[in-house]
């Protein structure tokens, strides 16, 4: 009951904050428009007053924004913990559109299928000439099939399914491939942890490579991402996430942009709206950085090792914890959840 009435209060509160500064700027305005339509009706204004001005509606304007979005999102509320087959820990996940969900990494050779239940429904053996292999991340191509990287061999697998062997190998070798991702136009992103790269390439039916391209100068890149704008971001181990554009060129980073310290940035996905979320190994916790406003912390305890990490259209964010081998589902957008009119897609 106590809680029920300090929450009115500050709601209170708030619409009373915001109907004040409603209602102060609309007189500002209206003394302000007839004195400006005169010729010499700027009076004692001087540019110092119009740049002081300016620096404090931006500095309100972003405060407003920052309790926009606070609205919009919650914090820590865990809806389903999902315990993943196998042994070891889970590192890497895809959510698709039917609400099933494809995990694997640590746990063993195998691509798990796990139903809008979280119910185990199919599992993909990783297996090549009798050949066993570990899976480290996981994707899913346009054309429907399942794509992997093998960090032990350094390739790029994609799953061929009523064939022998199952599994078919994609390009060339990479060096020390973890993240994989497809991005808008249906290419193929790659991770080179070793060499600090990341390799787009697009993939025909027939399982060819074209159109190879390749950015460099990463720190320890782990796990990657297509974002809103055609483009892609990478988690740095060392650090930072790194923004980059369509054609490969880099567009920024979160920790300079958002004035934000990570640990140890690991998994990455981004929602329909434009935001970013990042997984943190050594904070135990998962930020999400809107296209405007502050970043907001909307996991922040019950973590052990998060590492993979999806979300879904309807406001669920899905989290890999290989350190308890679950995957933890969490509500994280109020209602209404994500809608195609949203006033906030950039």
């Amino acid at each position: 009951m106590d809680n029920s009435l300090e929450f009115s209060r500050q709601k209170e509160d708030l619409v009373r904050t915001v109907r004040s500064l409603q209602v102060t700027s609309q007189n500002t305005l209206q003394k302000a428009v007839p004195l400006l339509s005169s010729q010499p009706g700027l009076g004692l204004l001087k540019p110092s007053h119009v740049q002081q001005l300016s620096q404090k509606t931006t500095q309100v304007c972003r405060e407003l924004e920052d309790v926009g979005n606070l609205l919009l999102f919650r914090q820590d509320e865990l809806t389903q913990n999902i315990p993943v087959p196998g042994t070891g820990g889970c590192s890497s996940l895809h959510w698709c559109s039917d609400g099933s969900l494809y995990v694997c990494g640590d746990n063993g050779p195998n691509v798990y299928l796990l139903n809008s239940h979280g119910r185990p429904s199919q599992a993909l053996y990783c297996c090549d000439d009798d050949d066993i292999f570990l899976p480290d991340c996981v994707a899913m191509t346009r054309f429907g099939t399942v794509a992997v990287t093998d960090i032990t061999e350094g390739i790029v697998r994609i799953y061929k399914q009523n064939s022998q062997p199952p599994w078919v190998k994609v390009g060339g070798i990479f060096k020390s491939p973890r993240g994989i991702a497809v991005d808008t136009s249906g290419r193929i992103l790659v991770v080179e942890y070793t060499s600090g790269s990341v390799q787009a390439f697009h993939v025909d039916r027939a399982y060819r490579v074209h159109g190879v391209k390749k950015v460099s100068g990463l720190r320890g890149p782990q796990y990657i991402c297509a974002t809103l704008e055609g483009g892609f971001a990478v988690s740095e181990e060392c650090g930072d996430v790194k923004l980059f554009t369509s054609n490969l060129k880099l567009a920024g980073s979160l920790s300079e942009t958002y004035e934000h310290i990570f640990g140890n940035p690991a998994g990455i996905c981004a929602d329909p709206e434009g935001n970013i979320l990042v997984a943190d190994v050594q904070k135990r916790n998962v930020t999400l950085f809107p296209p405007t406003g502050s970043p907001i912390c909307i996991v922040s305890n019950g973590l052990c090792k998060p590492e993979g990490i999806t979300c879904s259209p309807f406001g669920l964010l899905y989290v890999a914890d290989s350190g308890l081998n679950c995957v933890k589902v969490y509500k994280y957008r109020a209602n209404p959840y994500y809608s195609p009119t949203s006033p906030r897609r950039p």
